[in-house]
């Protein structure tokens, strides 16, 4: 993965994620950890909330990531991901960055593991779109 890429994930924390069954779509917002040796967002949520349902039933998301407010300072990735479960070692990493997290009950910790993303950044002159193909 591009080192913008990694460096504009690791310097934000919020990402919305949309998801679907036969019947509809929906979308959710998320704080997370970028998992920087897995290539996975790391987020928490109630294993109860309709996002995490449909997710576990369809784990194919979609996920973005965003910042700017001027179409010229614009700077975003469009990513579709795995919705799996966190291993031990992200669990730790994000409640290293969240550990109010560990006190709200219900919570389980999951992973966004990226497929494929396309990076844009307007403030550069060339190349303002950067994908990444995972293997």
């Amino acid at each position: 993965m591009d080192q913008r890429i990694i460096d504009f994930l690791q310097n934000n924390e919020i990402l919305s994620f949309a998801m679907q069954d036969s019947e509809e779509v929906y979308i959710a917002n998320a704080f997370y950890v970028f998992d920087t040796f897995d290539f996975s967002f790391i987020i928490a949520s109630d294993q109860n909330t309709k996002h995490i349902k449909l997710s576990i039933i369809n784990p194919c998301v979609a996920v973005n990531v965003y910042q700017g407010k001027k179409i010229a300072l614009l700077k975003g990735v469009q990513i579709k991901a795995k919705f799996i479960n966190a291993t031990k070692e992200q669990e730790k990493l994000y409640y290293q960055k969240f550990p109010f997290a560990k006190f709200q009950k219900g919570i389980r910790i999951y992973a966004l593991y990226i497929l494929w993303t396309k990076f844009t950044d307007n403030t550069l002159m060339l190349n303002k779109k950067i994908e990444f193909q995972r293997n």
